[in-house]
């Protein structure tokens, strides 16, 4: 058998056999024999599901207290949008995701404890099964986005721009939202691509597997559980 999965040639010729083995749609898993490039094919819509929705929902709950607080920046209590910052430092994905659960599906019962709905089939059904899992990794991004988009708007109000254009006579909330918001942006999407690319390649293993997702990170994180190296290349 393990001549047959050349696992008795060395380690880098396994390693170039089995990427020759994706670009041809031939790899197959060492613990259930099966095609992985079909199996990561399954899972995509769930995965995208889950990292789309929750960076939908962090951006727009980031720009919105990341605007407010910039325009009001003195009246709204900063510890408020400050706290979730180091949320994102210190609380680990997997331990948010077991107390969301644990709260508002065991003892609540307002979601339900695990599974995936396929768009196609119930829209609704859908968003109600993935809202705790978006919930996970939007809370992790919202206060350090929010932070940024403040510190950003508060230096470009100060600038030549700025206030070229309230002296034209356009209106304050048209000047934050044209001149400033637009512009303080620009960091904020840079960061967002970056981040984006780690949810997808960290986030949903952890949130996926206590809120048993099948998706591409659930199939990631059984395959590190039983040490089955294609699907981790794959």
């Amino acid at each position: 058998m393990s001549a047959d999965l050349g696992l008795d040639q060395p380690l880098y010729v396994q390693y170039l056999t089995m990427m020759k083995q994706i670009f041809t749609g031939q790899l197959t898993s060492y613990a259930s024999s099966q095609n992985v490039v079909e199996q990561i094919w399954k899972g995509l819509p769930a995965t995208l599901s889950l990292c789309i929705g929750a960076a939908v929902l962090w951006m727009v709950l980031a720009i919105w207290f990341g605007y407010l607080s910039a325009v009001h920046c003195r009246q709204v209590h900063r510890p408020g949008v400050d706290h979730p910052v180091a949320g994102r430092h210190i609380v680990p994905v997997f331990w948010l995701a077991a107390i969301l659960l644990y709260y508002l599906s065991f003892k609540a019962e307002l979601f339900p404890t695990s599974g995936y709905v396929p768009l196609s089939r119930d829209p609704l059904d859908w968003a109600y099964h993935l809202i705790l899992p978006w919930l996970t990794l939007a809370v992790l991004y919202v206060g350090f986005y929010s932070r940024v988009l403040r510190s950003n708007m508060l230096d470009v109000m100060n600038d030549d721009h700025v206030r070229t254009a309230r002296a034209k006579g356009i209106s304050e909330r048209q000047v934050r939202i044209k001149h400033v918001l637009r512009n303080s942006m620009i960091p904020v999407v840079t960061l967002f691509g970056l981040d984006f690319g780690a949810v997808v390649g960290g986030g949903a293993i952890l949130t996926e597997t206590v809120f048993n997702l099948n998706g591409v990170g659930l199939y990631a994180g059984q395959a590190i559980g039983t040490l089955d190296l294609p699907p981790l290349i794959g």
